[in-house]
């Protein structure tokens, strides 16, 4: 695993403690709601917003974000398989 591909596991882990676990998936394994306890909502469009800003933390460039968020779906469906 290179650093980037560890960079961009370790971001997608602090958007799922942000969550709490609080991500919805749809069937075929896209993103469909999210639960930020900072704002206290569930919101279809706020999950990009959760992993700009925790990619924004890290450092990371704005075409960043798409490996990030294909980091959080496996995770999560790994874990649901479980």
């Amino acid at each position: 695993m290179t650093q980037l591909e560890k960079l961009y596991q370790k971001v997608a882990l602090k958007v799922i403690q942000r969550c709490h676990g609080g991500i919805k998936l749809t069937k075929h394994g896209k993103i469909l709601q999210v639960y930020d306890p900072q704002r206290h909502i569930w919101s279809k469009g706020l999950v990009g917003l959760i992993i700009k800003e925790e990619c924004t933390n890290a450092n990371l460039r704005d075409w960043e974000i798409v490996n990030v968020r294909s980091y959080i779906i496996k995770d999560l469906l790994r874990n649901s398989d479980s």
